[in-house]
């Protein structure tokens, strides 16, 4: 079973999270963790704090043992970039890209867990099927019963029901 977790709009840059993400990619959770809980970098945090949520997820959600659980993917995208100015001499300026970071973790057990098998309800004879069909039947609402059947018309919203043919260009 694969369990997923992720987290978006993080203030770091993808470059300076990608050089982790090929270290942990395969491996199991536990060794990944005790390996990123003493990481100094904000990046080695935030994944951290990412894989020990998707483990959480799997033990509380899914009854999966973290032991038991390996990362299969893992991967950094670019999020949205807030623009600032930086000002320089001679009143000129440069755009200084703020960026923004979603990371997404995927784990999948080593080993799979057997699910049990689901027990088949209990097949109904043939005569009371017949008398299902037969209490059905009585039931049916008579043909005079219109009003139900017919749909209702909505009416129009906004101009009373004047659709814009055209509009009017008044430059040239």
């Amino acid at each position: 079973m694969q369990v997923s977790a992720s987290t978006k709009f993080v203030k770091i840059s993808p470059k300076k999270v990608r050089p982790f993400l090929k270290d942990l990619r395969g491996k199991k959770v536990v060794p990944v963790l005790a390996s990123l809980k003493f990481a100094n970098t904000k990046s080695g945090k935030l994944l951290y704090k990412l894989i020990h949520s998707a483990a959480a997820n799997a033990s509380n959600n899914y009854n999966l043992k973290t032991d038991n659980l390996k990362v299969k993917t893992l991967k950094v995208d670019d999020g949205p970039r807030a623009r600032r100015y930086w000002y320089r001499s001679h009143g000129s300026a440069d755009l200084q890209m703020k960026r923004t970071s979603h990371l997404a973790v995927v784990l999948d057990e080593v080993i799979p867990t057997i699910k049990p098998t689901a027990v088949k309800p209990k097949t109904v004879s043939t005569s009371s099927k017949s008398e299902v069909i037969l209490a059905d039947s009585t039931n049916k609402p008579t043909s005079t019963d219109h009003k139900s059947t017919t749909p209702e018309i909505k009416k129009p919203r906004g101009r009373g029901g004047i659709k814009q043919v055209f509009t009017r260009t008044t430059h040239k």
